[in-house]
This record gives structure tokens, C-alpha cells and sequence, in this order.
């Protein structure tokens, strides 16, 4: 079947034999043929709705992005603007950020479609593939058979899925298992406890119920990174935490970590690689034990990815960051630099047995430091303009205030 209706699209659109005076209907519709690519899932807005980027552009600074909208299906809607999700919205999300995110797709756009306000966006229709040493899977087709999108029963080629008769096996297949959204069962609903806008003592509160501190230390706590937002004073990061039979969404800062911010050179370029590399991700989050939380309210302390990465080493090796070692804030002072490098150089107390910059190999110090130090080597971004210090330390350090 759908192989005759390409036939019939092929037919007009080529104006061959008899509908030579086919005349198509006016459409904010766009047939794509051919057009295949390599990407990577930096996004995931829906169950049927993906952000990709693709391979041969991901660290171009023209990159562009993929809008995919998975023919043929419709998950539930996730909500918003006052709007409440409809039942298994967060589900359907989840499972497909599981299955893709950060992962390579092979993707097949079919058609293009604008929408909005006077059509003004454009989105992308088409399928995507995860592909593994095995096999070849269909998301669509995959997300279908969990009972967490329908398909949609439309006939006209421009919107159909070139896959449509494996799409509705699959859903044949969920409601004959009551899966999903064909069980006749509601998800649980789930209360979240929202304390990404906290005052200080309200995060102060929760932290509480979501660290526990032993040892002289927090422990790790998994949690997937919702979303990034940038401010004028920071980059935001919203955490959301399942833990110890509760759901939190958290407000989170890196700690001692420097990155361009508002009209600086480099600052959007920052915000993105940050948002691209931990955006969605699953990571493990260890508090400071000096400052766990700032005056706004923020969690503050060290964001590990799933290969125990420091998130912070790809900006540090792209010079899109500076990392500084853990000192309060109160001390930051030029007496206190002057000082502490006089002592580092004479190698006093502490100091005796670390050479400048030298930390031990296997931590998240030195992991931090190596990769700084290989950026300011390149001069790259925020270390093109970087001389190379000399000190020249002697006695006692007199203030320069």
C-alpha cells in the first residue's frame, strides 16, 4: 500500500502521462526526498518530538539543528504555560531520553511542515534509527509498541510514515498486551517538590531529606539534568532527583568553575557546549562541603556524568571555562593569592610535596587541571590572550589593596 501511494506522490509531482495538468493544493507541507543523515540526540521535547544534531557539523560553530517530529505517531502532550500533561506524557518522554539521549541516530526526514503563527517554524517529519553493532531499531515503531504514542490514521502520502504498516502492527500488538495507554490504568501522579526557585533556608530545608552527610562528606546522589538555562548572572541548572521515595527539582551551580557570562567573548558559545553536554543526561551529584548552598538558593558542588566525568572538563579543554582551586570566596583576596603562591613556590607546610599544579593523578583535580592546562597550552578562546606568569617572591608579602 504504501508503496503505491509514493508511486501516486511521484506521479503528480513529475507531472508524467495523463496528470501532466495536476495542479498541487496549496500546503505548509514540503515533501523531502532522499534525504538521510548521521546525528547525535542532544534533546528530547516529547516522546515524539527530537533535537538532533548532525554528526559531520556537532562542534561547528554553524551547527544546525534537527527538529524531528516522528511521522505518523502522536504521544501524549507534555503540557505547559498553566496546561497539565495528559497521562503518560512523562512517560513516554522518559522512555525515549533513556533509549537516545547523547546516543547516534540514523535519520530519514520524509516531509517538512511549518507551523505557529503564520507558519513561521519549520519542523522536520521523518524516522529515526538506533543503530547498534546488532541491529537497526525504529524509535517510532519501538515507543508505539510500549502502549506511549498512537497512530495517527491519516491517508494522504505527504504524512504518512514510510513505515506506517510496521507502525500500526506495533500498536495492534500494545493494545492486544495492554500496554501503556491501552492498559485502562493511569500512571501514579507524581509530586514533585519544587525548590528550584528556593530562598536560601528553603534549600537549605531540603537538603536534608535529599543529601545525607557522613563522614565529613555528602553522599552521591543520582539525578537527571532537566533542563539549562542561562541568566545574566550564571547558567541556571535544574536537577531532577527521585530519592528515598521523594521527587525533587533543584536549582544547581558548579563550584569552582568560571565560564563567560552575558555580553562576554565567548559566552554563548559556553552556554551551549555546557547545555550539549549535560542537558538531559543521567549524573551523579556530590555537595560541597564547604558551601552546599549559596544565597540564592542554589545547590552548589561537582555534577559527575555516567563515565565518572567532571562535566566541567569539556569546557576546560575547548578554553571555554577556568577552573580555580576550592577557596572560599571571603578569602579571594590579592593578599591571600600573593601569599598562597609564595607559599606554593617555597614549597611551605602543605605545599612541600606538590609541584605547581600538581595534583594527584585519578582525582577530579587533576583530572580539571590536566585538561586547563591543555587548553592554555593552545591559547584557545578565553586563553588566547594568556602570558605565562613569572613570580618572583621574596619575604614577606606586602598588601596591594
Amino acid at each position: 500500500m504504501m508503496e503505491l501511494k509514493n508511486e501516486d506522490y511521484e506521479a503528480n509531482e513529475g507531472r508524467s502521462r495523463v496528470r501532466e495538468d495536476y495542479v498541487p493544493q496549496p500546503t505548509a507541507l514540503e515533501r523531502i526526498p532522499h534525504q538521510n543523515f548521521i546525528g547525535t540526540v542532544v534533546e528530547i521535547v516529547s516522546g515524539d518530538h527530537i533535537i538532533i544534531v548532525a554528526d559531520d557539523s556537532f562542534k561547528d560553530s554553524s551547527e544546525h539543528e534537527y527538529e524531528v517530529l516522528l511521522s505518523s505517531i502522536s504521544c501524549p502532550k507534555s503540557g505547559g504555560g498553566g496546561v497539565e500533561p495528559e497521562a503518560y506524557a512523562y512517560e513516554a518522554k522518559e522512555f525515549v531520553r533513556a533509549l537516545l539521549i547523547g546516543r547516534q541516530v540514523h535519520v530519514e526526514l520524509e516531509y517538512s511542515r511549518k507551523h505557529g503563527i503564520e507558519n513561521m517554524k519549520t519542523y522536520h517529519h521523518g524516522s529515526v534509527f538506533l543503530v547498534t553493532a546488532l541491529d537497526s531499531q525504529n524509535v517510532s515503531e519501538l515507543v508505539v509498541a510500549e502502549g506511549l504514542a498512537t497512530v495517527l490514521k491519516r491517508d494522504d502520502i505527504e504524512v504518512v510514515s514510510n513505515y506506517y504498516d510496521a507502525l500500526c502492527n506495533a500498536e495492534s500488538s500494545a493494545i492486544l498486551n495492554k500496554k501503556g495507554m491501552h492498559s485502562g490504568v493511569d500512571p501514579p501522579v507524581m509530586d514533585i517538590k519544587d525548590v528550584s526557585d528556593a530562598t536560601w533556608q528553603e534549600a537549605g530545608n531540603a537538603s536534608n531529606h535529599i543529601f545525607l552527610y557522613l563522614y565529613g562528606k555528602y553522599n552521591k546522589v543520582p539525578a537527571v539534568v532537566e533542563s539549562v538555562i542561562h541568566t545574566n548572572s550564571r547558567n541556571k541548572i535544574i536537577l531532577f532527583i527521585q530519592q528515598y521515595g521523594q521527587t525533587w527539582r533543584i536549582a544547581f551551580s558548579l563550584y569552582g568553575v568560571i565560564w563567560p557570562r552575558d555580553e562576554e567573548p565567548y559566552a554563548a558559545e559556553a552556554f551551549r557546549l555546557l547545555r550539549r553536554t549535560i542537558l538531559q543526561r543521567r549524573v551523579e551529584v556530590e555537595l560541597s562541603t564547604n558551601h552546599p548552598i549559596d544565597y540564592d538558593g542554589y545547590f552548589v558542588g561537582t555534577l559527575l556524568l555516567e563515565s565518572n566525568t567532571h562535566v566541567a572538563i569539556p569546557l576546560l579543554q575547548a578554553g571555554l571555562a577556568k577552573w580555580k582551586e576550592s577557596i572560599p570566596k571571603a578569602l579571594m583576596t590579592t593578599n591571600f593569592d600573593k601569599a598562597q603562591k609564595s607559599e606554593r613556590t617555597k614549597k611551605l607546610k602543605m605545599w612541600e610535596k606538590k609541584m605547581e599544579g600538581e595534583y594527584p593523578e585519578g582525582t577530579y583535580d587533576y583530572e580539571l587541571d590536566k585538561a586547563q592546562k591543555s587548553a592554555r597550552t593552545k591559547k584557545l578562546k578565553m586563553w588566547e590572550n594568556y602570558v605565562e606568569p613569572s613570580y618572583q617572591c621574596t619575604g614577606a608579602v606586602e598588601g596591594d589593596i
